[in-house]
């Protein structure tokens, strides 16, 4: 499991923050007769807290970060984590389940709070969300059918082939930056793969750990080499970094507790 080079960047923890998120206090008055209450420190746990729910938009179609269990049950390692947010709050977790191409437009128009989807670090998204710490370091996958015979160390290896890819992704962007590539969009990472599968497409470009998940699923599909890739986290609203604060810290708590590692041994095994 190491190999996937999962691990858990030091959070920087705010704990006067986390001490305000009762909510807001009532502070003296300046002539006296009463007091004026001052804004909360936490504004956005605070409605959290007052709706019982945390919502957490996803595209359950990226095992093992989220995929449906057989009730269409939002699973998965990234629900796992949520759900441990949510447990901080004392909160309820609840999936919004969308495309992934429409995540990020629909966390800001609020949506949901936090967009959970093995969602990849770049800097054209961290001018529109912010980033928790990565929980993720590791190397995007190649996957072709196992009759292609394809063997990749470098994305400009596929030119003359066809590429599926999902929507919005930052593999997307990748494989439409090399010419000769003829890049086929998806909505879902699994019709992506059902497309090499089926010889629609001559390779699907995405996360390791999840070609890895295809591959064990689909006896059809190989690993044709991997690539480097970019962190994976969390993505929040800039103007909600009081729950950024507390995601970071259940980060945290969950490497120094032992149970970061559990959860890897699950879902990465």
């Amino acid at each position: 499991m190491k190999r996937y080079a999962l691990m858990i960047l030091s959070s920087l923890l705010i704990l006067s923050v986390l001490a305000g998120c009762g909510g807001a206090k009532t502070v003296p008055g300046a002539s006296g007769g009463g007091g004026t209450q001052a804004a909360s420190k936490t504004p956005t746990i605070d409605k959290i807290k007052q709706d019982g729910k945390l919502l957490v938009g996803t595209s359950p179609d990226y095992p093992p970060f989220e995929t449906l269990d057989k009730a269409n049950n939002v699973i998965g390692f990234d629900a796992d984590i949520m759900q441990a947010v949510a447990t901080k709050l004392g909160v309820k977790v609840e999936f919004v389940q969308m495309d992934f191409g429409g995540l990020i437009a629909a966390l800001g128009a609020r949506k949901f709070d936090v967009l959970a989807a093995g969602v990849s670090v770049s800097e054209e998204r961290k001018k529109a969300v912010d980033f928790s710490t990565p929980y993720l370091i590791g190397k995007d996958a190649i996957v072709v059918h196992k009759d292609s015979g394809l063997k990749v160390t470098k994305l400009e290896d596929l030119k003359g082939k066809t590429v599926a890819v999902q929507i919005g992704t930052v593999q997307a962007d990748a494989a439409h930056k090399v010419d000769g590539i003829t890049v086929k969009e998806y909505n879902l990472f699994t019709e992506a793969a059902a497309a090499v599968s089926a010889h629609q497409a001559d390779a699907v470009y995405l996360h390791t750990v999840v070609g890895h998940a295809f591959v064990k699923a689909n006896p059809n599909l190989v690993i044709a080499g991997e690539l480097p890739a970019a962190d994976t986290a969390y993505a929040l609203r800039k103007e909600t970094p009081d729950l950024t604060v507390v995601v970071n810290q259940v980060l945290d708590d969950l490497q120094k507790s032992g149970e970061m590692d559990k959860l890897v041994q699950k879902w990465f095994k």
